[in-house]
């Protein structure tokens, strides 16, 4: 049994020093990435805390060499990936809305909130709380005491207003108006 000390790790690396960068260049099929490898293995060999006596330790150090090997090649596969789908993105129209389209949506929502302002007080509460805060017609039933009747008429109407209220944006005399 062997006690790694800073001098057995030098010693055992450069003794399979060969051999370890053949069987890495063999893993990475790059010298330099092999070279680094053993330079790394080196190091966290110096830097590990081994207490315990080794039976084997060149069994040790290709264990230590085969994971940074792996490591490496796993980091390298990520690399490549994100450098095509980088390239991929440049032929990629931009998802982001044009400056026009984002004052277009604003103003858009302005008119909807001032379409729904206009709203008969209930029937606005009623809307809001089916279109905005997702509640079923059954909860706004016991909540406001009103029928389901009258719930989908209130609907109906605040969605007819809106929708009128919407077409005036789109429409050249809307555009007058609100000029």
């Amino acid at each position: 049994m062997h006690k790694l000390t800073h001098y057995a790790v030098a010693e055992l690396i450069q003794e399979h020093r060969e051999e370890l960068h053949g069987y890495l260049v063999r893993q990475t099929r790059c010298s330099e990435a092999a070279s680094d490898i053993l330079q790394d293995a080196f190091l966290r060999l110096i830097h590990s805390d081994i207490k315990n006596d080794l039976k084997n330790p060149r069994a040790f150090l290709y264990k230590i060499v085969s994971n940074l090997a792996i490591d490496h090649l796993r980091s390298s596969n990520r690399r490549v990936a994100r450098h095509a789908d980088e390239s991929e993105l440049a032929y990629q129209a931009d998802p982001t809305p044009s400056i026009e389209h984002q004052l277009y949506t604003q103003e858009q929502i302005a008119h909807l909130r001032q379409a729904v302002s206009e709203l008969p007080p209930r029937c606005r509460e009623v809307f809001i709380m089916h279109k905005f805060k997702h509640q079923p017609y059954s909860v706004i039933m016991d909540e406001l005491g009103i029928s389901e009747s009258t719930v989908l008429k209130h609907i109906v109407k605040a969605m007819e207003h809106c929708r009128r209220r919407m077409r005036e944006l789109d429409s050249p005399v809307g555009h007058k108006v609100a000029e």
